[in-house]
């Protein structure tokens, strides 16, 4: 009986060592784990701030494109300047004709006529009916001009001679064909004060 008592004491003292071993570790091992939780939450509270991120580079400004050059204007040449530049007035108008008394002073129609040229720069001017009769001209044997003249204006066909040119008027009713030779191209102004004043003849001798 004492043999298993003592025995059995044994046994209890081994399973209580153990126990207390076992005690021991698993003591030192909690108190480890909470010293290194607690230095955890310390570093964790301390919160380092991280360090700033570097500032992204400058980008430089793009430089505005430069304005396209303007070509000079070209130069005008001398032909050009001369053409381009306006025509003088004076060179444009035609003259007025000089106030000649066709009239006053006159022997007959042919006088008048003679001063008519005078007025207007005529070398001749004759007067048709238009079925080619002369009515009156400074130069003598000018029927067939009249004739031949009057028929270019019937058929609408212009002068055949050089410096002639054909002016139509009327007289009590009667259409009349004018023949007027210049050195120089007459101006529609030119033609119209011819035409009124070969009426004036016209009404005054005939």
């Amino acid at each position: 009986m004492t043999a298993e008592f003592e025995s059995m004491v044994g046994l209890l003292l081994v399973i209580l060592t153990i126990t207390c071993i076992v005690q021991a570790v698993f003591v030192g091992v909690l108190l480890w784990y909470v010293k290194r939780l607690t230095e955890f939450l310390a570093g964790a509270r301390a919160g380092v701030a991280p360090p700033p991120a570097p500032a992204a580079p400058a980008v430089p400004a793009a430089k505005p494109p430069a304005p396209a050059p303007v070509p000079p204007a070209p130069k005008l040449l001398a032909e050009e300047v001369k053409t381009s530049a306006p025509a003088p007035v004076a060179a444009m108008v035609a003259p007025a004709a000089p106030a000649v008394d066709l009239i006053g002073g006159s022997p007959d129609i042919q006088g008048s006529i003679l001063r008519l040229c005078e007025k207007h720069g005529l070398s001749d001017f004759i007067i048709a009916t238009m079925d080619g009769l002369l009515v009156v001209s400074l130069s003598p044997g000018s029927s067939e001009e009249a004739a031949r003249f009057s028929d270019l204006y019937r058929r609408k066909k212009k002068p055949d001679t050089p410096g002639v040119t054909f002016i139509e008027m009327s007289h009590m009713g009667e259409a009349m064909l004018g023949i007027a030779r210049s050195d120089r191209p007459l101006s529609p102004d030119q033609q119209r004060g011819i035409g009124e004043d070969a009426r004036k003849i016209l009404n005054w001798w005939l």
